[in-house]
């Protein structure tokens, strides 16, 4: 028995009734639709228009992208906050508990929409009635907190339920009710080691590097486009290949830039 809760901390945006399923299905469909809708509607005003096909629709592409990517990004974090719970249990114990992770769903979209709606069902039974949930993990230590713009990022140590203490990052959306004393709470259960123990981070300097890759071939997909022809056309598709692994590294490098790691 873990006690009775003396605080629980959860997303701010719904006291009655989560609407965590409808929210992220919602934005799932929204972002795939605004996509679809900008290179159709982008490619019928380009072809009006009379520009190049090719350059075209590398631009919508890329641009297409990018939005889905920056939408995708804000309801993932949406998503984070309304599935992450905080509890603070007699004798000083700090749980930490991501709904997401007690929904056991397949691969394909009709079970991931699903589980979304089970993940908001158990939120609802939050609600209503709070209790420990059995596959909350109580955090340890606090190694680092490291605050961005929208949330913090918390590299933990925890203990699963079945008590293996493992290294976990956790993160709290800024904007909860009664922050600051979730903040409190952290703040007494990290390592004042914490600052001698921390290494050189080379994920920067990786950073850095995927970005001039990426730059650099996407300046030869320019020069050797047919439309302009600076370049040998045959070095195009294995930049266009090459600028998209460097493009993938580059934003995982920037989400572990963003989380600290």
């Amino acid at each position: 028995m873990q006690g009775s809760i003396l605080h629980i901390w959860m997303s701010p945006g719904d006291t009655k009734k989560s609407r965590y399923g409808v929210r992220t299905l919602g934005g799932v469909i929204g972002i795939t639709a605004l996509a679809l809708l900008l290179v159709a509607g982008g490619t019928v005003l380009g072809l009006a228009m009379g520009w190049p096909a090719e350059l075209l629709s590398v631009v919508l592409c890329l641009g297409a992208t990018a939005l889905a990517v920056l939408l995708a990004a804000r309801v993932g974090r949406r998503s984070l906050q309304d599935a992450t719970i905080f509890f603070l249990m007699e004798g000083d114990r700090l749980f930490v508990v991501d709904a997401r992770r007690l929904v056991s769903h397949g691969r394909g979209l009709l079970s991931q929409a699903a589980a979304a709606m089970e993940v908001q069902r158990f939120l609802d039974r939050m609600i209503q009635s709070p209790d420990l949930p059995a596959g909350a993990d109580e955090i340890l230590k606090v190694e680092r907190m490291r605050e961005n713009r929208s949330h913090y990022v918390l590299s933990c140590q925890v203990r699963h339920p079945n008590g293996q203490v493992i290294r976990r990052t956790c993160f709290l959306i800024k904007g909860m009710e009664d922050q600051e004393l979730l903040l409190r709470q952290l703040e007494r259960r990290e390592r004042w080691d914490s600052a001698l123990e921390q290494k050189a981070n080379p994920t920067p300097f990786f950073l850095l590097i995927s970005a001039l890759v990426c730059a650099g071939c996407a300046a030869l997909c320019v020069l050797s486009h047919p439309a302009v022809a600076r370049l040998p056309q045959d070095l195009y598709f294995p930049c266009l290949g090459a600028g998209f692994a460097a493009l993938c590294c580059l934003v995982y490098f920037v989400i572990r830039h963003r989380r600290g790691m």
